[in-house]
């Protein structure tokens, strides 16, 4: 597993970081907790994330929630059981900061359909405290985006963001150029006529 590269700062967050490039073993470890609620992982992950930021002063850590009835068939949030182990490594507080409006789930959706992103209202009107946000992997970081926005609408006058894994930058592809080559001039074939009339008579002339 190697270290999540550097990625542009989503919109309306003071900070963002991430632990790991979300592709081959890591991507697994991250879904073996989203999708099979396996915790084996969660305190590793955790710590590791816990050391890429230096809280601030009376800051809360809270969570990107996943949907309602995501979270009622999975029987967990799995950003909450992070943004939880995080909070404890750092002995602050962590709150439901967030509710997740109705909308449907960014897995699996395309990537211009990511950035429009999901919709979130402040669980609380009055909220002047810094605020870091705790999610699985960012992707286009439209759900930070979305969620950091909600915070600050409350009152919160900083906002970061901590994610186990980052979606590796996909670079778009450019083909080499292809050297010009300069075009053969194919031989035209010998008439059969002139070839034989030829021989007639070059046949003459050794008589």
């Amino acid at each position: 597993m190697r270290p999540a590269g550097a990625g542009p700062l989503p919109a309306a967050l003071d900070a963002c970081r991430s632990l790991l490039a979300y592709e081959g073993e890591a991507r697994e470890l991250v879904a073996r907790l989203k999708y099979r609620n396996d915790r084996a992982a969660l305190a590793w992950l955790a710590g590791g994330m816990a050391t890429l930021v230096e809280p601030p002063a009376g800051v809360v850590v809270t969570w990107a929630p996943t949907g309602d009835r995501r979270r009622r068939r999975r029987g967990f949030d799995q950003a909450e059981l992070l943004a939880a182990a995080v909070a404890r490594r750092w002995r602050v507080p962590y709150r439901r900061l967030l509710g997740r409006k109705p909308g449907p789930a960014q897995t699996g959706l395309t990537l211009a359909a990511r950035r429009q992103g999901p919709s979130f209202a402040p669980a609380r009107a009055h909220l002047p405290v810094p605020v870091i946000v705790v999610d699985d992997v960012v992707t286009t970081g439209s759900t930070l985006t979305a969620a950091a926005w909600a915070l600050r609408a409350a009152g919160a006058p900083w906002v970061g963001a901590l994610t186990a894994a980052r979606t590796p930058r996909v670079t778009a592809f450019r083909p080499l150029p292809i050297p010009s080559l300069p075009l053969s001039v194919p031989i035209a074939p010998p008439d059969v006529e002139t070839s034989l009339k030829f021989r007639g008579q070059l046949a003459d002339v050794q008589r």
